[in-house]
C-alpha cells in the first residue's frame, strides 16, 4: 500500500538514460526507478554544494523499494523499453520450460467462446471474428468510426471462474485501443473489474489479469471501449482463460518468436547503482565459472577492477572510487557483455530516491493530489485502505535526515477541504516547512477528520505523537492536542467505524492480544500491535499519564505470543505476509533493542532463528529468498493473484539489517548485510527516542551502535555515525 510503496520508490533506476538494457532489468526482478532518469547527478536530492552527512541513521523498513513502483516505473517508461522488458519475459519463460524447471502437464487452454455481439460494427468486420482463434487484421471486429463509447460482449458458453484476457487489438500503436474497461454479468448488472480498468494504454497486444478484489465468475464478459488512439475500435482476437488450469500463460500472440539468445541480458545488477562501503555484486545466470569479469567507467578506459565469477556471481564489493565524488557511471564487462551503467557514491541510493519516495506521496493523494476524484475503498491516498501504513513509513522517513528533506524544494501548499468531513481537523501549517512534514499533517488530518478508527489506522497517529519534538517546530501545537485527545481516546476501542475492504480484524482494540495470523494478503501481519504501543507508552511517559505501563505491557504480551507461537518455517508468518513482513521484524529488534531487561524472555533467539530461515531459503543464485525449503518460490495464497511477490521482496532488506544485530554467527550477520544489496535495499535507520528517556540518557553514555529499521534509542544517540 502507499506507505510502504515510499520504501519501493527509494530505488530508483540507476542511469541518467533510459535504455532498452536497463528496463529488461525489470523482468528478472531488479525493481527501478519511480520515475527513470531522475537519478542523476550527486547533488540532485541533497541540494548542497557538497555532500551531506545524513543527520541519522538511514532507515531501510519504511524506505525500501514497493508494490506501486511496478506500475509506476511502466508508467513513465519509454516505449521502446517495452519490447526489452517483454522480450526477456519471454526469453526467461522459454528458458525455464527448457529446464524443467515446471512440472510437465498440459497446458492451460482458454474457454471456447459461444458467440460475440457489438453494439457498433463496420461490416464485413463481424464480432464474432473477435472469437474465431485467428489473430489476424483481416480476422477482425472493427466498429464504426466514432467518438461515441462502443462494446464488444461475450458469450462465455457456461459459467465459469476467469483468470482473465488476453486482448489483440488495433493495426499498430498508432490505432490500438487507448481507454477500455472488462466487466462482467453478476446479479443481473454488469459490474466493473478493478484491475481490468486500461487508460492510456498504445500496446496493440494486452495481458488483463483480474486481480482479487472481486472473484470474476459469470457466463458473460463485456469490453467497453471509450477511446482508440485513431479511428474505429478493433479487436483481433480476445482469449479468455479460465481461474483453472493454473496461472493466466504469457502474452504470446500464435507465431510469435521467443527472444534470439543475443538478445537475453547475461548481467544483471543493482541498476540504481550501490552505497561506498557496502556489498556490492551482480548476476551472470549464464555464464561460466571462471569468467573473468572487469569494472570499468562507462564512458571507456582501462579496467579499475577485476574479478572472476563465481557461482555465477560476480562480487566486487571491494571495489571503491578513488574519488567519494566521483559522479561517474560504471559498467560491468564479462567477455562480449557489458552491465546496464551504475554508480557508486557516498549515500548514493539515499541520493537517487529520496525526491522520488516524496514526489510518489504527493501525487498519490486524493483530492489535493494528481488525483482528485474517489477512490474506493481509499481514504488519504489512493488504494491506502486501512493498511496502508503512511505514517509508520512517513514519519521515520523524516526522522531519519532532517535536514536533507528541508533542503528539498517546495510542491505543497495547503488546501482547504471542498467537504469538511475529509480533512481539516487540524490547523494548517506555514507555507515553508518540508513537503514531507506537510505530508504527514496530511496522513494525521484525514484520520482524525474522518475519526477513522480501525486498528490500524488509528494505530498511525502513535508515529506522529512520538514524533512531535520533532516536529512542532514545523506544526500548529494544536494539531499535537487534537490528535493525542483522539487517539488516545480510541486506542482501545474494539468497534470499528465502517467496514473496510480486505478487512481481518475481528476487534479493534491495540491493547487486546492478537493470536490471529493474517493471509497472503498482507493486511495483518503478526505483531502488527508491538510497535504502536511501545511509541504510545514513550508518549504517556512523556505527557506523565498515570496509565502509560498498559501500553507497555501490551507490547510485552504481543511480543512474549509471539515468540511462543510463531513458526518461522511456515511460510505465512513471513514471505507469505506479502509486503507486511517488515512490520513483524523491526517491531521485535525495536523491543529488545529498546527495553533488552524488560524484554520477553526468548526473543533474541527467536530473531536470530528467523534470520537462520531466510538466510537458508536465500542460498541461490539469486540471493532470492524462496517460500519454503523445497521448489516454492513464492506463495500463491487462497486465490491465484494473491502473492503478489515484488510487495515481500522490497520489503525484505529492512527485516534483515533490523535483525542483523541480533545475530549470534558472525557468517549469518554479514550474509544478511550481503542479501540486501542484491534485494534493492538502502540504508539502515531508526527513529530519535523520546527526549526524556533514561534509555536514550544511557545510550549518550555508551555511545551504542545500531543496524536496521527499528525504532531504538540508541540509533539516534549520535547523529554523525555511518548508516549502513
Amino acid at each position: 500500500m502507499n506507505g510502504f510503496t515510499i520504501s519501493r520508490i527509494v530505488q530508483a533506476g540507476g542511469s541518467s538514460r533510459c535504455r532498452a538494457a536497463p528496463c529488461s532489468n525489470i523482468a528478472i526482478g531488479a525493481f527501478g526507478a519511480a520515475r527513470p532518469g531522475a537519478a542523476t547527478r550527486l547533488n540532485t536530492i541533497f541540494y548542497s554544494r557538497r555532500p551531506s552527512k545524513l543527520d541519522h541513521k538511514a532507515w531501510p523498513t519504511h524506505f525500501q523499494v514497493a508494490r506501486a513502483v511496478v506500475h509506476w516505473r511502466f508508467a513513465h517508461t519509454p516505449p521502446e523499453c517495452f519490447q526489452a522488458i517483454r522480450m526477456a519475459v519471454l526469453a526467461a519463460m522459454a528458458a525455464l520450460l527448457a529446464s524443467g524447471l515446471f512440472a510437465a502437464g498440459a497446458p492451460p487452454q482458454p474457454i471456447k467462446l459461444r458467440g460475440a455481439t457489438a453494439t457498433s460494427t463496420a461490416a464485413p468486420f463481424s464480432a464474432g471474428r473477435a472469437i474465431d482463434g485467428v489473430i489476424t487484421e483481416e480476422s477482425r471486429w472493427s466498429s464504426a468510426t466514432t467518438t461515441q463509447p462502443v462494446a464488444l460482449e461475450l458469450d462465455l458458453g457456461g459459467e465459469f471462474t476467469l483468470a482473465g484476457l488476453h486482448v489483440f487489438n488495433g493495426f499498430d500503436p498508432a490505432s490500438s485501443l487507448r481507454d477500455l474497461t472488462v466487466q462482467f454479468w453478476r446479479d443481473g448488472a454488469w459490474q466493473e473489474i478493478p484491475s481490468a480498468r486500461i487508460v492510456g494504454n498504445r500496446a496493440t497486444a494486452l495481458r488483463i489479469a483480474f486481480d482479487d478484489t472481486v472473484v470474476v465468475r459469470t457466463t458473460r464478459l463485456r469490453l467497453s471501449i471509450t477511446a482508440t488512439n485513431d479511428g474505429p475500435s478493433i479487436v483481433k482476437e480476445i482469449l479468455v482463460w479460465p481461474a483453472t488450469g493454473g496461472t493466466m500463460p504469457p502474452l504470446v500472440a500464435p507465431g510469435t518468436e521467443v527472444a534470439p539468445d543475443s538478445a537475453i541480458p547475461r548481467i544483471y545488477l543493482n541498476q540504481s547503482g550501490f552505497n561506498q562501503g557496502k556489498p556490492k555484486r551482480f548476476t551472470a545466470p549464464t555464464l561460466p565459472d571462471g569468467t573473468p569479469f572487469e569494472v570499468s567507467a562507462a564512458s571507456g578506459g582501462a579496467a579499475l577492477f577485476t574479478g572472476t565469477i563465481t557461482g555465477q556471481i560476480g562480487d566486487f564489493t571491494a571495489f571503491e572510487p578513488a574519488d567519494p565524488a566521483d559522479a561517474r557511471e560504471y559498467v560491468v564487462v564479462a567477455g562480449p557483455h557489458t552491465s546496464v551503467p551504475f554508480r557508486i557514491g557516498m549515500w548514493w541510493l539515499e541520493r537517487v530516491t529520496y525526491q522520488n519516495a516524496i514526489n510518489f506521496m504527493i501525487d498519490s493523494r486524493h483530492h489535493v493530489g494528481n488525483w482528485r476524484a474517489v477512490c474506493r475503498g481509499s481514504f488519504g491516498w489512493r488504494d491506502d485502505h486501512h493498511f496502508g501504513w503512511e505514517l509508520h513509513t512517513l514519519v521515520p522517513q523524516f526522522l531519519s535526515n532532517p535536514s536533507a528533506y528541508a533542503r528539498m524544494p517546495r510542491q505543497i501548499s495547503y488546501e482547504p477541504p471542498v467537504d469538511p468531513q475529509l480533512w481539516g481537523a487540524l490547523a494548517p501549517y506555514r507555507e515553508d516547512i518540508p513537503d514531507l512534514v506537510k505530508l504527514i499533517h496530511w496522513g494525521a488530518d484525514v484520520i482524525v477528520t474522518q475519526r477513522l478508527t480501525h486498528e490500524h489506522l488509528k494505530a498511525q497517529l502513535a508515529y506522529f505523537l512520538y514524533a512531535w519534538p520533532w516536529l512542532k517546530n514545523h506544526l500548529p501545537e494544536q494539531n499535537y492536542a487534537v490528535v493525542r485527545e483522539f487517539a488516545f481516546g480510541v486506542w482501545s476501542e474494539k468497534k470499528c467505524d465502517r467496514e473496510y475492504p480486505y478487512d481481518e480484524s475481528p476487534e479493534h482494540d491495540l491493547l487486546a492480544l492478537k493470536t490471529k495470523v493474517g493471509t497472503t494478503k498482507g493486511c495483518y501481519p503478526p505483531g502488527f500491535s508491538i510497535e504502536p504501543n511501545l511509541l504510545l507508552f514513550e508518549v504517556a511517559r512523556r505527557e506523565r499519564r498515570s496509565d502509560a505501563g498498559r501500553y507497555f505491557e501490551a507490547a510485552h504480551r504481543q511480543a512474549a505470543w509471539i515468540v511462543a507461537n510463531l513458526d518461522w518455517n511456515d511460510p505465512l508468518t513471513t514471505k507469505g505476509q506479502r509486503m507486511s513482513e517488515w512490520i513483524t521484524l523491526t517491531a521485535l529488534t525495536h523491543f529488545l533493542r529498546d527495553y533488552p531487561d524488560r524484554a520477553p524472555a526468548g526473543l533474541g533467539a527467536k530473531i536470530d532463528a528467523w534470520a537462520q530461515v531466510v538466510v537458508r531459503r536465500s542460498a541461490n543464485l539469486w540471493d532470492f529468498r524462496k517460500l519454503d525449503d523445497g521448489d516454492a518460490w513464492t506463495p500463491t495464497g487462497a486465490q491465484r493473484t494473491m502473492w503478489n511477490e515484488p510487495g515481500n521482496v522490497v520489503g525484505l532488506p529492512a527485516a534483515l539489517l533490523a535483525a542483523q544485530p541480533f545475530v549470534r554467527d558472525g557468517a549469518t550477520r554479514a550474509r544478511l548485510a550481503q542479501l540486501p544489496a542484491r534485494t534493492s535495499t538502502i540504508s539502515s535507520a531508526a527513529i530519535p527516542p523520546a527526549a526524556t528517556s533514561p534509555t536514550m540518557r544511557r545510550a549518550r553514555s555508551r555511545g551504542s551502535s545500531t543496524a536496521g529499521m527499528v525504532f531504538t534509542k540508541a540509533a539516534l544517540a549520535s547523529s554523525s555515525r555511518r548508516a549502513l
